[in-house]
C-alpha cells in the first residue's frame, strides 16, 4: 500500500467535507468546496497510483464476474480491491468514499457466501460505485469536494443486499474447527506474531495488509491491535493474532511473507521472516512441532525471499517497481541521447584513426567498450519508459460494456499479448485511435442480437485486441466479428457527398473502396447517435497514427468481421533510420515507414501521365526524387546510369524515392527543430550526426500529402 501513513501534514487545509448530498444520482450540482485529507504531498502520488490500480481491478473483475459467475477466485480478488480501497480511505480520513466501498464490500461479501446472486443489477451498481469512487479519488487529487452522491450509491447496494437476504434461505456454514490434540477436523489455528518496524512509514499498513491477507486465508478468532486501532493509522510495532483456516502451513506463510516492510514474522512460534528476509530452514520442521513443513516449491533451497522476486504469482510489486517522475524520466532520456549521439562520433574518429595511430588497438578497445556502456544504458533506459500495453487495454473492457448496453448490443473484449511493453509516449500516443476504433467495431461492425442469430453466429459479439512484438515494431489489432466492411455501400456515399467523383469511384478496386472509410466527413449510418454518424472519427484516426510514423491497414470479409493492423515504432525518442545522401544533404527516413530498397537502370524507368514510374514485381510503383520535393539545387555532374531507390509506404499508398546515395543504417536521435526553424513540410525534426552533421528527419506521412497521394 505503499507509505500511506506515519506522521504527516495535510495536502491541503481549505476545510472539512461535509458530506454534501442533494441530487438522486451518482452526480450532484453543488458546487465544489475544498476539503482536507491526513495525507502528505509525497504521500499523494503514491495513494492517487494504487487506488487506479485497485479501480481498474475492479472494474475488469466485475466485468469478467458477469461472464464467470462460478469463479469463486475472481470474486476474491475483486472484493480484496474494494476492502483496500476502503483501508487506504480510511487511513486518510475520506469517510465518504469509506462508505461507498463498505456498501460495496457487503456486497462482494454476500457474493463469496453465496447468499447475493450475480445479476445484471449487482453488475451495474457495483460499476456505478467503481464510478463514484473515481470521482471521490479526485476529491484526493483536486482537494475539491466532488458531485458524487454518496447516499445514493450506499442506498441502492444496501437495498440489494436485504432484498437478497430475504429471498434467500439462510445458510448455516459449518464453521473450522480447532485443532485438537485427537486431530484435525475441518481447519487448523494458527497464532501469527509480527515485528513491524516503527521508525519506517507506513507501519500502519502493514499491519492492515496481514490482516488482509489472514482474512483471506480464514477466519480470525482475535488480533491485536483491532481493526479500528489500525485503521486510525497510529504507529504499529507488534502484530498478533489467531486465524482458523484450512489452509495448510506453508500456505500461510507464503501470503504472510510477501508482505514488504515487516521484519520479523513467527508462526505457532516458528520463525518464517528474520530482518526482512524468510528464514533459510523455514521450509524444514522442527523438532518438536506439529505444524506441517514449509518446502521449497523449487526443490532448489532457494530462500524464499528470492523465489518471490522470481516467481511471477508470488512477486512483490514494491520490491520490483519504482514510481519515477516523467519529467526525470525524459531528461535521463536526453542524456542518453547525447551520449549515443558521442558514441556515433567517435566510431568515425575511430575509424580515420585506424589508418595512422599506433596506439589503435587501445582506443578501439576504450571505444568498444564505450559503446557497449552506451547500448546498455540505452537499452536499460529504454526498459524504464517501456510500459505494457495492457495498461491501456484493460480499460476497453469497461468501455464496450457500458457502449454495448446503450445501443442494445451484446459485445464482450477478448485481449492478447496485454504484456507487450511499448513507450509510454507512444502509448499516449495510441490512446484515441484504440478508442475510436473499438467504438467504430461495436456501434457498426457487431449486429444485433437478433441479426447474429438469423445470421448463425452467436448473440455475443467479440472485439479482440491484440498486441504483440514484429522485426523491431509495434503491432496492434483490433478485430470484431461483425458484419464486415460494405464497399460498393462506401463508394456511393463518397460520391452521394461529393467526396470523390464518380469517374474516380468508378475506376476503385474493392480495397481501394474500403479504404474510403479513412476519408474525412464520411459516415454510412443514416441516423446521427452519441457514437457514430457525423463522419468524424476514423480520419483523424489515420493522421493521429501517421503523424507517430505509423501506419494503419483494413482487412474485411463480408459477414464474417473487420481486422485493423496498426504497426508502430517502439519510441519517438530514438528512431531506426535508413540515412540517404541527396545533392550533399543528408536524410534520415524513418525504417518502419520503408517497405526496400533497390538500385535500378535508368532505362528501366518509364512515364505514365508524365511522370516516372517503374513496375516491381508487377505492381506500378510512382518514382519522386528526393530532391526535387524539397527544391534542393541539382549540381552539374555527369549523370550516373544506376539510380539508388527507396521504396516507403503510408496506408495501402507506396512511392520510390530516389536518392543519390544510401549512407546506412543508424538509431537517430530525434531532437526538435525549435521555434527559431519552424515548421517545414515534409520534415519532422532533426538529429545530430556522429560526425557532428545535422541530418533531416523525414515526415513520410506528410510527404504523401506534399505530392497529393
Amino acid at each position: 500500500m505503499g507509505a500511506l501513513l506515519g506522521k504527516r501534514q495535510p495536502c491541503a487545509i481549505l476545510g472539512r467535507d461535509n458530506g454534501a448530498r442533494a441530487m438522486p444520482a451518482i452526480m450532484q450540482t453543488n458546487k465544489p468546496t475544498g476539503i482536507a485529507f491526513d495525507i502528505s504531498r509525497d504521500e499523494l502520488p503514491i495513494f492517487l497510483a494504487e487506488v487506479d490500480e485497485h479501480l481498474q481491478a475492479l472494474d475488469n473483475g466485475l466485468l469478467h464476474l458477469q461472464q464467470e459467475e462460478a469463479n469463486s477466485e475472481l470474486v476474491q480478488i475483486v472484493f480484496r480491491s474494494a476492502h483496500t480501497i476502503k483501508g487506504m480511505a480510511g487511513m486518510i480520513g475520506h469517510h465518504r468514499m469509506t462508505d461507498v466501498t463498505h456498501a460495496l464490500e457487503n456486497a462482494l461479501d454476500g457474493v463469496r457466501k453465496n447468499s447475493i446472486q450475480i445479476s445484471t443489477r449487482l453488475i451495474n451498481l457495483c460499476l456505478d460505485a467503481v464510478d463514484c469512487l473515481r470521482m471521490l479519488r479526485e476529491e484526493v487529487a483536486t482537494s475539491q469536494v466532488s458531485g458524487a452522491d454518496v447516499e445514493e450509491i450506499v442506498s441502492a447496494l444496501r437495498e440489494l443486499v436485504e432484498e437478497e437476504k430475504t429471498e434467500s434461505a439462510p445458510e448455516t456454514a459449518a464453521p473450522l474447527t480447532m485443532e485438537t490434540e485427537t486431530g484435525s477436523l475441518q481447519g487448523k489455528s494458527f497464532q501469527v506474531r509480527a515485528k513491524i518496524d516503527t521508525n519506517a512509514m507506513a507501519s500502519a499498513a502493514r499491519a492492515f495488509q496481514l490482516m488482509m491477507a489472514l482474512q483471506d486465508l480464514g477466519a480470525i478468532q482475535s488480533m491485536s491491535p483491532s481493526q479500528a486501532e489500525i485503521e486510525t493509522a497510529s504507529s504499529v510495532g507488534e502484530f498478533a493474532a489467531m486465524v482458523v483456516t484450512d489452509q495448510p502451513f506453508e500456505k500461510v506463510s507464503a501470503a504472510l511473507t510477501r508482505i514488504s516492510g515487516v521484519d520479523e514474522i513467527s508462526i505457532n512460534g516458528q520463525v518464517v521472516l528474520s530482518g526482512g528476509v524468510a528464514s533459510p530452514r523455514a521450509g524444514e520442521k522442527p523438532e518438536n512441532a506439529s505444524q506441517p513443513q514449509v518446502r521449497n516449491e523449487a526443490g532448489s533451497g532457494q530462500p524464499l525471499r528470492e523465489r518471490r522476486s522470481a516467481d511471477p504469482s508470488g512477486r512483490r510489486i514494491s520490491d520490483l517497481t519504482l514510481r519515477m517522475n516523467v519529467e526525470h524520466m525524459n531528461n535521463l532520456m536526453n542524456l542518453v541521447g547525447e551520449l549515443i549521439i558521442d558514441r556515433n562520433r567517435l566510431k568515425q574518429i575511430h575509424s580515420r584513426l585506424q589508418r595512422f595511430n599506433s596506439d589503435y588497438d587501445r582506443i578501439s578497445e576504450a571505444v568498444t567498450h564505450l559503446g557497449q556502456i552506451a547500448d546498455q544504458l540505452q537499452e536499460e533506459i529504454m526498459r524504464i519508459r517501456m510500459l505494457p500495453i495492457g495498461s491501456v487495454f484493460s480499460k476497453f473492457p469497461r468501455m464496450v460494456h457500458d457502449m454495448s448496453q446503450r445501443v442494445g448490443k451484446l459485445v464482450s473484449v477478448a485481449v492478447h499479448g496485454e504484456e507487450t511493453r511499448m513507450d509510454r509516449s507512444m502509448i499516449d500516443e495510441i490512446y484515441d485511435p484504440l478508442i475510436h476504433l473499438i467504438r467504430n467495431s461495436v456501434d457498426h461492425g457487431i449486429e444485433t442480437p437478433q441479426e447474429r442469430l438469423a445470421a448463425g453466429k452467436p448473440e455475443h459479439g467479440t472485439v479482440t485486441l491484440t498486441a504483440r512484438h514484429e522485426q523491431g515494431r509495434i503491432v496492434l489489432t483490433v478485430e470484431d466479428d461483425g458484419r464486415g466492411i460494405d464497399g460498393e455501400k462506401l463508394r456511393r456515399k463518397a460520391v452521394q457527398k461529393g467526396l470523390i467523383s464518380a469517374e474516380d469511384a468508378a475506376g476503385l478496386g474493392e480495397q481501394e473502396c474500403v479504404d474510403l472509410m479513412f476519408l474525412p466527413g464520411l459516415s454510412t449510418v443514416e441516423n446521427v447517435t452519441e457514437f457514430s454518424g457525423r463522419g468524424v472519427g476514423l480520419d483523424i484516426v489515420r493522421n493521429n497514427i501517421q503523424r507517430v510514423n505509423g501506419s494503419i491497414q483494413i482487412e474485411t470479409r463480408r459477414g464474417l468481421g473487420t481486422r485493423l493492423q496498426i504497426v508502430l515504432p517502439l519510441t519517438l525518442a530514438i528512431i531506426p533510420s535508413l540515412l540517404v545522401s541527396v545533392q550533399g544533404a543528408i536524410f534520415a527516413l524513418p525504417m518502419v515507414m520503408i517497405t526496400e530498397t533497390a538500385r535500378l537502370e535508368r532505362s528501366e524507368i518509364r512515364r505514365v501521365n508524365q511522370r516516372p514510374v517503374i513496375l516491381l514485381r508487377g505492381n506500378v510503383l510512382p518514382l519522386v526524387p528526393l530532391a526535387d520535393i524539397f527544391n534542393l539545387p541539382r549540381a552539374e555532374t555527369k549523370e550516373e546510369k544506376r539510380l539508388f531507390v527507396v521504396v516507403i509506404q503510408s496506408g495501402n499508398q507506396q512511392i520510390g524515392l530516389i536518392v543519390d546515395s544510401l549512407i546506412g543504417e543508424e538509431e537517430v536521435v530525434v531532437k526538435s527543430l525549435g521555434a527559431f526553424v519552424g515548421d517545414i513540410p515534409g520534415i519532422s525534426s532533426a538529429t545530430i550526426l556522429g560526425d557532428g552533421r545535422v541530418a533531416l528527419i523525414v515526415d513520410v506521412f506528410n510527404l504523401f500529402k506534399l505530392l497529393g497521394m
